[in-house]
């Protein structure tokens, strides 16, 4: 027979267990908590390619202001799940800090399930200097499979 105190502490186990599991989806609110800057625009594809509601949209800001030589610093990112059938164009957003130090932003964006890359950028990064920027997209290439074990 139970008693108080163990059924209590099993209730407050399986809440605190059941709060920690997360699913795929929206990230969580940024970290950076000063002035921002948003980057807006249309995610633009094919038009005969058919979104689901489930798919999610990552999208990576990063300083590129020293362009490609060295790594980029990650600036801000942003994920969202479409929520709706449909075709592109897709509407987004990105904020990211107001600073001076990164006058060029360049943009990464992935299309697709998770774990799965439906769609990506056209090319490796996208950039800009301004608050709006139209982002071509392309279907991910397939994945080459290592047949060294067989199929």
């Amino acid at each position: 027979m139970l008693n108080r105190r163990s059924a209590l502490f099993a209730l407050v186990a399986t809440a605190l267990l059941t709060s920690g599991c997360t699913t795929f989806g929206a990230k969580k609110e940024p970290a950076y908590s000063g002035p921002t800057k948003t980057i807006k625009g249309y995610l633009r594809g094919s038009p005969f390619a058919r979104l689901t509601p489930s798919q999610v949209v990552y999208i990576t800001a990063y300083d590129a202001t020293n362009g490609n030589s060295k790594p980029m610093p990650v600036i801000g990112e942003t994920s969202f799940t479409l929520g709706r059938s449909g075709y592109f164009p897709i509407a987004y957003e990105i904020e990211i800090p107001a600073s001076k130090s990164a006058p060029k932003v360049a943009l990464s964006v992935q299309l697709g399930l998770p774990g799965q890359i439906l769609f990506s950028n056209d090319r490796l990064y996208s950039q800009t200097t301004g608050r709006t920027m139209d982002i071509p997209m392309r279907e991910a290439p397939p994945r080459i499979r290592n047949f060294r074990h067989g199929l």
